[in-house]
């Protein structure tokens, strides 16, 4: 299966510096539960979804925001980093859509995103 879209994050962010960000995007009732970055790309995990938001060109003001809802998760997997790997990779299996991987740097606690995805997907 091709990977449909792949995001590097190195460092977790304040869930309230990034609601600012897509504050005009959450459904009602939504909010931030984790926020990771890369530069100038984002991925959160909220409530209902995760939302993938890649920066393009120059000035960054093109933004693309890919919204995946948990009920379209069909499964996922983490692989940790090895004693020579600098990444975590965490993989996601969407219905209809393919395969979305986010690669965590060493320091990014990647068991603490799957314990969350498992409470919101088992």
């Amino acid at each position: 299966m091709d990977i449909i879209s792949s995001f590097s994050v190195t460092k977790k962010e304040s869930t309230e510096k990034s609601e600012n960000i897509i504050s005009d995007i959450l459904a009602q009732g939504e909010s931030i539960e984790f926020a990771y970055s890369h530069i100038r790309d984002k991925v959160w995990f909220t409530n209902k979804r995760i939302i993938a938001m890649d920066v393009q060109g120059i000035t960054g003001k093109k933004r693309e925001f890919r919204s995946f809802p948990y009920s379209k998760i069909s499964s996922f997997s983490i692989e940790t980093a090895g004693t020579f790997d600098g990444d975590s990779d965490f993989k996601i299996w969407i219905s209809g859509v393919g395969l979305f991987e986010i690669k965590f740097l060493r320091s990014i606690d990647i068991k603490e995103v799957a314990k969350y995805m498992g409470s919101k997907c088992l």
